[in-house]
């Protein structure tokens, strides 16, 4: 009996020690749902000085309150400022508020810029305020390029293609003026707004849609994709008759290969060696980084990565995260970017290579991007951020060796409080190798905790190391939270990727199920307190745990998530055309429900025919809004767990969508989360 009391008091001591600990750890959750300003930074040739577009107030958390703003009147806007390398000293070009708010500027010489506007107040009802601007930084030479339009119901607009640098009166533009859909390629006077074209864009049809557009140093047209039905075509411009012929076409899941930069004789591409397979095997299994020969249509190997895909498409389908950095100011390829685990970049220059680890070293752990450099490279602004780290800049002087810090993301959160992402790996019970990501919160023994399983959406995309306000509350709050990569994710290969087909509630929630039971037998999981909360595709990994794992969890959040399969099906024939090439696609991901034994599936996968199987309380969070995945998908699943009686609450807010944007929607939703989550996992 004393032994039992001794060890419950022990047991009570450990319990209150770590809540204290998580206490001190907590960080406000009006600190996650507050916008941060955002600065975006470009530098002069000379690296004399750095024009800054930044938000019009100062950079302070405080939550906008009605729902119907998302956020607080002075943070729309962009305020032009240049700051000063040599002292630190800063001008202000425009207050960022009405007909002077900036939404973009770019260099065109150490002494022009050129800018476009974006009106904060009444006069934006005037299509003629947003314009396109050149100007000296003294602020003489002021001249109105181009004033936006419409063209076929779609807003034309230019965007720059190349500096032209050796060229100081022009610039490289495309608009899409003659058709709304597509762009042409002008040579743009920076003094006058005079304009001369001297390309056309792509000869798609209407049904089509581009995907992307591949410039050469000039900025003229090298290469397009685009995606029409279930097929990918490759473009190739002709620059002697103004065409544009198909070079390659493939169909979805097969091997292909998109452009990233080139010339005319050679393409950089990523993807696979279509010379060599039309299906996809061990060897093409994965995007390879090719130097490509147009004219005989050769591939030389350049680069690959045993497990992830080098930028390109993934399964001849989505796309990778990555692909070309070219220096706007000399028009060189600098590197090549994808994602592992952790973003990799693939240099192209020994120099910058060179200044590239010199800053790594200056901030192990954290991933440096170059934001902006001059045109020696000697100066750059570079970012600086981490899992635990939403982002700070700082500026560096390589020929003086002088780091300067500039300005942090989110600075009301004390980054000493901020758990950190960690990459882990299992294998999945059919033998497959999952990746995915662990945080631990702070202060803990990372053992026996309570947590919460975070599918992501999409479920075409992947979750990555950066920084996410999501978890980080979840962390702070004293929960482990587990990120699968299950398969469908993008990035690992064709066969990661296709083995989702018609997998919903199958073997891509096993992966979940996998990892969940992985972390249990690890000991980070206590086993009677796992969550599962997930948005969109997440939202149905949610309901599918709870449905087809019913003992697995305490409890579910499903945020705009899919609860029906075969409605799922009805909205994607209703919005074909907004789904556009990837409509077809989805047939070979979701199953084609006037096939009978797809519908089979459908109906076998579809949580809400199955709720009877749940027996964990949930939590529903909707956007009144959603035009992805409506409304009435959280009503069926309400309806039906009353008809069931089983526990769930219910929480709609009336002006948000597929995802909440405002400030204090999200303040909600994190209060009902939090209050929802210590509730069932008695954290």
């Amino acid at each position: 009996m004393n032994k039992i009391n001794l060890l419950a008091v022990s047991f009570l001591t450990v319990l209150s020690f770590n809540n204290k600990v998580i206490a001190d750890n907590t960080i406000p959750a009006e600190y996650f749902a507050c916008y941060s300003n955002y600065n975006s930074m470009q530098m002069s040739p000379n690296g004399d000085y750095i024009a800054i577009v930044s938000q019009p107030r100062n950079n302070k958390c405080d939550i906008e309150t009605d729902l119907q703003k998302y956020v607080e009147d002075d943070y729309r806007g962009g305020r032009l400022t240049l700051y000063s390398t040599e002292d630190g000293s800063t001008v202000t070009l425009t207050s960022g508020k009405g007909n002077s708010s900036v939404g973009a500027v770019r260099w065109v010489s150490d002494e022009r810029i050129i800018f476009n506007t974006e009106p904060t107040n009444s006069s934006g009802k005037s299509l003629g305020a947003y314009a396109l601007w050149g100007m000296n930084i003294d602020g003489s030479k002021k001249k109105k390029l181009y004033e936006l339009k419409t063209a076929q119901g779609i807003i034309a607009e230019p965007k720059l293609t190349s500096l032209l640098p050796d060229d100081p009166k022009n610039v490289m533009v495309k608009i899409n003026e003659r058709r709304g859909s597509v762009d042409d390629y002008y040579k743009l006077n920076i003094f006058t707004g005079a304009k001369k074209k001297v390309a056309s864009g792509p000869d798609i049809s209407k049904e089509e849609w581009l995907a992307q557009v591949v410039e050469k140093a000039d900025g003229t047209p090298l290469a397009a994709v685009s995606n029409v039905e279930d097929r990918w075509r490759i473009w190739r411009y002709l620059p002697e008759t103004d065409k544009w012929e198909i070079h390659f076409t493939n169909t979805c899941q097969t091997p292909t290969f998109f452009p990233l930069s080139g010339l005319d004789d050679k393409w950089l591409v990523a993807g696979q060696d279509v010379s060599k397979y039309d299906t996809f095997n061990e060897e093409n299994d994965k995007s390879k980084l090719f130097l490509y020969d147009p004219n005989e249509r050769t591939f030389e190997l350049m680069y690959e990565d045993p497990t992830y895909d080098v930028a390109g498409p993934v399964g001849g389908c989505r796309t990778a995260s990555g692909g070309a950095s070219i220096d706007e100011k000399t028009n060189e390829l600098i590197y090549v970017s994808y994602y592992a685990e952790k973003p990799v970049r693939l240099f192209f220059d020994d120099e910058v290579q060179q200044t590239n680890d010199m800053l790594e070293a200056a901030f192990p752990g954290e991933i440096v991007r170059p934001v902006t450099w001059s045109k020696d490279r000697n100066k750059v602004v570079l970012s600086v951020s981490s899992s635990s780290n939403p982002g700070d800049f700082y500026y560096f002087d390589k020929e003086n060796m002088i780091l300067t810090f500039l300005w942090d993301s989110s600075p009301w959160i004390d980054r000493t409080k901020l758990a950190k992402k960690t990459p882990i790996k299992y294998t999945a019970r059919d033998g497959l190798i999952i990746h995915g990501y662990l945080t631990i919160p702070l202060g803990t023994s990372g053992k026996n905790l309570p947590m919460v399983v975070h599918p992501h959406g999409g479920p075409n995309v992947r979750d990555t190391i950066g920084y996410d306000t999501y978890v980080q509350f979840l962390a702070s709050r004293g929960y482990a939270v587990f990120q699968p990569n299950f398969r469908g994710s993008t990035g690992y290969g064709a066969h990661h990727y296709i083995s989702a087909n018609k997998q919903f509630g199958k073997t891509m929630q096993d992966d979940i199920t996998d990892g969940v039971n992985y972390l249990i037998d690890q000991g980070v999981a206590d086993a009677d307190r796992i969550a599962i909360f997930g948005g969109s595709y997440g939202g149905y990994a949610t309901m599918a745990g709870l449905t087809f794992t019913p003992d697995l969890y305490a409890a579910g959040i499903n945020f705009v998530g899919v609860v029906d399969l075969e409605l799922l099906q009805e909205d994607s024939n209703r919005n074909s055309r907004r789904f556009g090439g990837f409509y077809d696609e989805l047939r070979l991901e979701w199953g084609d429900p006037d096939d009978p034994e797809d519908m089979e599936y459908i109906i076998e996968t579809s949580p809400l025919r199955q709720a009877h199987k749940i027996k964990s309380p949930v939590l529903i969070i909707h956007g009144a809004q959603d035009p992805n995945v409506r409304l009435v998908h959280a009503r069926k699943l309400a309806d039906r767990l009353d008809s069931l009686g089983k526990e769930y609450e219910w929480y709609v807010e009336p002006y948000e969508g597929h995802g909440f944007r405002g400030e204090q929607s999200t303040l909600n939703m994190f209060g009902k989360v939090e209050e929802f989550l210590a509730k069932h996992l008695k954290n």
